[in-house]
């Protein structure tokens, strides 16, 4: 495909949401042509799911894995496969990934299964680079819950089911995340996120950059 597609992933307060938005934005200055979508959601269908997922009413979690799906299969369908084809640059908040590590590691449901749901959901779509954004979920949960990294974020939600789990679950999902990006190395790029927002958004532009083609993806001019 023209375009490129780029998921950023890791567990809660990890800033996924400000480095995303800020990426795009950069690109933006550079006349790239940005597409900046979310999982679940950025289609009907995910945001109706989405408003079902972030909240309290109760789900089992082979019903929380499904609608995880059916909200990627719509967002592959309508949104990221078409635009990747016009050549834009896709910036995903959460993809694929967060489900094998927080259905997979953190609900413990079957990894296999997972990977054939995730495939079939993709049509073996996959992000060129995933970012993974790697905090303590000590640190991260704390970070949520004063709200300090979420003022600037456009699309920010109140707290949802996965913020209130234990603690031992949030390590189970970083574990899931840290194995994944060790499995993937010429794909996933591990940056710290412990640092401040802009020495992160540098670290990050430092791994995009030479993914970018210097011409094809810019907007037309004059």
């Amino acid at each position: 495909m023209a375009g490129v597609f780029i998921a950023f992933e890791g567990g809660e307060g990890a800033g996924k949401s400000t480095q995303s938005t800020l990426l795009a934005e950069a690109l933006l200055r550079q006349d790239y042509r940005v597409v900046p979508i979310r999982e679940p959601g950025s289609t009907p269908l995910g945001d109706y799911l989405r408003n079902y997922l972030i909240g309290d009413l109760p789900v089992s979690d082979i019903a929380e894995l499904l609608m995880f799906e059916a909200s990627r299969a719509e967002l592959v369908a309508e949104r990221i496969r078409p635009e990747l084809e016009t050549g834009a640059v896709v910036i995903c908040d959460r993809f694929a990934g967060s489900t094998i590590a927080y259905q997979g590691y953190g609900r413990g449901l079957d990894l296999e299964k997972i990977d054939l749901l995730n495939n079939l959901a993709t049509d073996g779509l996959y992000p060129d680079m995933t970012i993974l954004l790697d905090i303590d979920p000590a640190i991260g949960l704390e970070r949520v819950n004063n709200r300090l990294f979420q003022l600037a974020l456009p699309m920010g939600d109140a707290p949802d089911r996965f913020e209130e789990e234990t603690m031992a679950f949030h390590e189970r999902v970083r574990r899931g995340f840290l194995r994944q990006a060790e499995r993937n190395l010429d794909t996933w790029k591990r940056i710290d996120a412990n640092h401040s927002i802009d020495a992160v958004a540098a670290a990050i532009w430092a791994v995009v950059n030479p993914l970018l083609p210097s011409q094809d993806l810019r907007l037309e001019t004059g």
